[in-house]
């Protein structure tokens, strides 16, 4: 335990008997803190009183230089700029002394901690130079009134924390350096901060606490004067020179407020006038612009007229905006006259002082914050005051209020409803109701976006489908032309400007890089930690992650992106997405975009193209490449609208392809081929590798959605580009004919299937029979489908043995062509009449792919469950059966490709349904729902109503 008397008498020559009790408890806390990180008193005390004064620290530094290193620049401009924060730190230190009753104890202490801070601080000296400056700025100003005002017990405890909370921070400060003396930027450097940020918090608390009890305690004693005097006594006598009540408000009620219900409600319940109340209230509102900030506080005032003696709305984007509405509005309550010869600073203390005093409930509403520093000329402390703030920054949003409301977008329902009622239009068909939601979603339930289109809408007597497609094609047109609404300046063409031209440069190339990755969730890493070598110094910033932080926070205080911190991703609203891109020139559009590309290409898993035992299957990767995916996407997207030729159209070709072969891999064949097909139209290059295996992939993905024939000329060309790449011997070659092998196998062509099955073991053979696994496999696919079931066992024997895989290895593996293989070997199997094994077996086969595929099941999951339920159909467990039938027809009906699946389950289902009794009308349902089925997938083509019509839907091997 630390000798307090002792170590406070070591703090001076000749310290006084006497310290004061309040300097004892600041004292404890300080050495509390340095034994939590490990330090014993002993080993710093002689350090800690050495330092008299902040000249004497600054003349000593050099004694902290480590011998045999020259200062660098950034150690002598971090000197530079300590000495006024070390000024301000001991003007602050002599009003403590004050208060105490203590001579120079008090910054000795915090001379010396900086001291011992600064000896193992070089790797982020400039840095903690500039913490050590923020803290300083913190401060309350109080020093010219440090000999005048008396001393109250409020003023001594808001005091007494702050200087609490500053040398227990230099505390942790001196552990945290003495523990991690080569911090850098270690775990311990972000601990460090983010303890920073929160003392940073918490002085800017106690200093505004003070602040107010030092306005009370001036202005108690000013109001001895005559003036001050005159104007209490006019108010408690209800003097006509103050007109109550009085309220100045810039708009009338909005009779067209849409919903914010739940916020109105947290106002009322914040901000709401009690008796008895002993504290003032106050809440921040922040979020984006045109997000709805203004007219949600403007309905809160409107609706308040009743519950407060005077309402005033203040826009406080900047000093002089401030200062002429508080003035404006003190003249109108009666405490100034037009003639008056007093400047604005005189104006509004006049008002602050009255407010604090007048015993009225009253509301403020400071309208659009932007520096938060300049409301303090009008912060008021009465416990009757409440106060509204609207910010575009989270940050200015929490430096006055303990209560932060983020003001959200609308929900896509909600969005559509109040589209409706703003527009005056209910759509009666359901092509209107459609449009309507896209266009919702379109605007991202940005209520100053739905204004304007409702508008639109209004003035040109269109329908929902009709301004759909002009917005889609033309929306900067579509808000150009359409006036700002009521009760607010801007429009959704000029709502960002400002924001956007005050940008740095950094955040400003960072915003423009977004502007071409999806806006809903884009993880930092894809940007901050890319492979791609940038080669640019103004880039450089991306790579680093204070000066990537530092833009990150730029953007979010101004509301034009928002951070998930728990996932360290950005969000940006599509409007202000599609802002930042249209302020782009037609070459700034093709360099963001090839610098994006190259960024998703290096963060994308590139093995699609590579052979091996798992023919580039990237099922290992499917996270990160869900993560880039929609990424992709919105590349596609902006490509197709705006016909954006990046300068790198192979790399853009080539990352299409991948992320087209990760949709395969993962069940969504559609878009795969839209992908695939996508990637071919912009870089049809019948030259290389690269095309040879995009039109291999299109010819799987084509195989997965039972159209053989289509695949067979997909690998058809893939054979003729590998041709003029490559020798007519080469493994590659191989691969090809192993496609078409499948292709033909599909098709039931089988002459031909074995045919180019030999050709690929003729070249294995003569290169590797090892690398001969895959060939294997088909032709036991292909000696089934001929009804040779032995062979078919023997060729998938030997497909593993190649792998030195053993089926019990096989059933365990998270490969998900090995589910196919178990698949394939439950049908060989029940071909060789080992039904049970091969029921087994389909069953094992089921769970394999729902374990990989996800437990609602895709079309791999239903394919092994029809094949499941015909085997216990044909051991007349036809109960069971029906069931795994019903249940492939109750999977998700909004997959396309789980389409053909429950057709042909309709269908089969019928037949079990009728051999266990079921009722014929119900059995006919079942039928029908099949007809139907099967003729949306045909698209009227003519109907065969025959089992292998619908055996037909789908691939006669989903592998």
């Amino acid at each position: 335990m630390v000798n307090i008397e002792k170590t406070a008498d070591m703090a001076a020559a000749e310290p006084q008997a006497d310290s004061s009790p309040i300097w004892k408890t600041a004292l404890e806390r300080y050495f509390a803190e340095t034994r939590k990180g490990g330090i014993k008193d002993a080993a710093i005390e002689n350090h800690l009183w050495t330092v008299q004064t902040p000249e004497d620290l600054l003349n000593g530094i050099e004694a902290i230089v480590p011998p045999n290193t020259e200062p660098s620049i950034s150690w002598a401009r971090a000197l530079k700029e300590l000495k006024p924060v070390l000024l301000g730190l001991s003007d602050f230190a002599a009003i403590i002394a004050w208060a105490f009753g203590m001579d120079g104890k008090v910054a000795v202490l915090l001379w010396g901690s900086i001291r011992l801070i600064l000896m193992n601080a070089q790797p982020v000296l400039a840095e903690l130079v500039e913490m050590l400056g923020e803290l300083q700025r913190t401060l309350p100003r109080i020093q010219k009134y440090e000999k005048e005002l008396p001393m109250t017990d409020a003023l001594e405890k808001a005091l007494l924390d702050m200087y609490s909370e500053i040398i227990v921070f230099c505390a942790y400060a001196v552990t945290t350096f003495r523990n991690n003396p080569n911090i850098g930027r270690s775990p311990a450097w972000l601990s460090f901060n983010q303890r920073f940020a929160q003392t940073k918090t918490n002085l800017e608390k106690f200093s505004r606490r003070i602040d107010e009890v030092v306005d009370m305690i001036r202005l108690s004693r000013e109001s001895r004067t005559a003036e001050t005097v005159a104007i209490i006594q006019n108010t408690k006598s209800k003097d006509p020179s103050v007109r109550l009540p009085c309220h100045s408000i810039p708009h009338g009620l909005n009779l067209r407020f849409f919903g914010r219900e739940s916020q109105m409600g947290i106002l009322k319940e914040t901000l709401g006038p009690e008796k008895n109340r002993q504290e003032m209230r106050a809440i921040s509102i922040h979020g984006i612009g045109g997000v709805g900030k203004t007219q949600l506080a403007l309905q809160y005032a409107n609706t308040s007229l009743g519950i407060y003696d005077l309402i005033a709305w203040v826009p406080a984007e900047s000093q002089i905006k401030l200062v002429q509405a508080l003035s404006a509005f003190t003249t109108k309550l009666g405490l100034a006259e037009e003639h008056d010869q007093m400047d604005n600073s005189q104006v509004v203390q006049r008002l602050k002082d009255w407010l604090n005093t007048c015993g009225k409930n009253f509301l403020l509403v400071f309208d659009n914050v932007d520096d938060v520093d300049i409301l303090e000329q009008i912060w008021p402390a009465s416990s009757h005051a409440s106060v509204i703030i609207t910010t575009r920054s989270p940050s200015v949003a929490s430096r006055r209020s303990k209560k932060i409301l983020r003001l959200e977008c609308f929900a896509l329902e909600p969005a559509t409803e109040m589209i409706y009622a703003l527009s005056g239009k209910r759509p009666s068909q359901e092509c209107d109701v459609t449009a309507a939601v896209e266009l919702c979603e379109l605007l991202g339930g940005l209520p100053l976006a739905m204004e304007q289109v409702a508008a639109f809408i209004r003035d040109r007597d269109f329908l929902f489908s009709e301004v759909l497609p002009k917005l889609k094609k033309s929306a900067e047109k579509v808000f150009a032309r359409t006036r700002a609404i009521d009760a607010y300046e801007h429009t959704v063409s000029t709502v960002w400007n400002l924001s956007l031209e005050q940008l740095s440069e950094q955040a400003k190339i960072l915003h423009n890089v977004l502007a071409f990755f999806d806006p809903d969730h884009v993880s930092e890493h894809l940007i901050n930690q890319t492979k791609v070598r940038l080669n640019d110094p103004a880039w450089e910033f991306l790579l680093d992650d204070f000066e990537f932080g530092d833009a990150v926070i730029e953007l979010t205080r101004k509301s034009l992106v928002t951070r998930v911190s728990a996932s360290k991703a950005l969000c940006m609203h599509r409007l202000v997405q599609q802002t930042v891109f249209t302020r782009l020139s037609p070459d700034q559009r093709l360099f963001y975009m090839g610098r994006v590309i190259e960024m998703l290409s290096s963060d994308f898993p590139n093995i699609w193209n590579c052979r091996g035992p798992y023919q580039g299957h990237g099922y290992k990767d499917w996270e990160t490449c869900g993560i880039v995916l929609p990424h992709i996407s919105q590349l596609m997207k902006l490509t197709k609208d705006h016909g954006l030729r990046p300068e790198n159209p192979g790399i853009w070709a080539e990352l299409v392809f991948r992320a087209g072969t990760y949709l395969w891999e993962k069940e969504q064949p559609y878009l795969a081929q839209a992908f695939i097909e996508f990637g071919i139209h912009i870089h049809n290059d019948d030259s290389s590798s690269t095309m040879a295996q995009a039109h291999r992939i299109l010819g799987h993905i084509l195989l997965d959605i039972a159209q053989p024939h289509a695949a067979l000329k997909a690998y058809t060309k893939a054979l003729s580009i590998r041709l003029r790449t490559e020798e007519a011997n080469s493994p590659q070659i191989a691969d090809v004919y192993d496609s078409i092998a499948c292709s033909y196998t599909e098709i039931g062509d089988m002459p031909n299937a074995f045919d180019f099955i030999e050709r690929a073991t003729a070249i294995h053979l003569a290169h590797d029979p090892q690398h001969m696994a895959r060939t294997d496999a088909i032709r036991a696919m292909a000696c089934l489908r001929d009804c040779r079931p032995s062979e078919a066992l023997q060729a998938l024997q030997k497909c593993w043995k190649l792998q030195s895989l053993s089926q019990q290895e096989i059933e365990q593996s998270r490969y998900p062509k090995h589910s196919g293989d178990v698949m394939l070997l439950a049908r060989i199997l029940w071909a060789l009449e080992e039904r049970s094994t091969g029921r087994e077996l389909a069953s094992r086969a089921v769970s394999i792919r729902r374990g990989i595929f996800g437990e609602n099941g895709g079309p791999r999951v239903a394919d092994s469950l029809f094949h499941l339920a015909l085997m216990l159909s044909e051991d007349g467990e036809h109960v069971l059966s029906a069931k795994l039938l019903r249940e492939i027809t109750q999977m998700d009906v909004g997959m396309k490709e789980i389409k053909p699946h429950q057709a042909r389950a309709f269908w089969f289902l019928a037949k079990e349904e009728g051999k266990i009794g079921t009722r014929q009308d119900l059995c006919e349902d079942l039928k029908r729902q099949a007809k139907t089925a099967y003729q949306a997938l045909k698209h009227g083509q003519t109907f065969d109503d025959s089992d292998q019509a619908y055996m037909n839907l789908v691939s006669w091997m989903l592998w």
